[in-house]
């Protein structure tokens, strides 16, 4: 990663713009893990569902 930083240095590419992709990357990130959490919750509900339905 640092040398990704040294690259955008030479670039002319501030600190602020850095932290700016960086706060994205992040972002973008988090989104995804809340959309999989999301999916295995969903999943397990029906599971769960399904589950009480054949002890009735």
């Amino acid at each position: 990663m640092e040398e990704y930083f040294g690259v955008a240095k030479e670039e002319g590419i501030t600190n602020e713009e850095i932290g700016a992709a960086q706060s994205i990357a992040m972002a973008v990130s988090a989104g995804r893990v809340r959309a999989q959490f999301r999916e295995a919750r969903v999943k397990a509900r029906k599971a769960q569902r399904k589950k009480d339905k054949k002890k009735d």
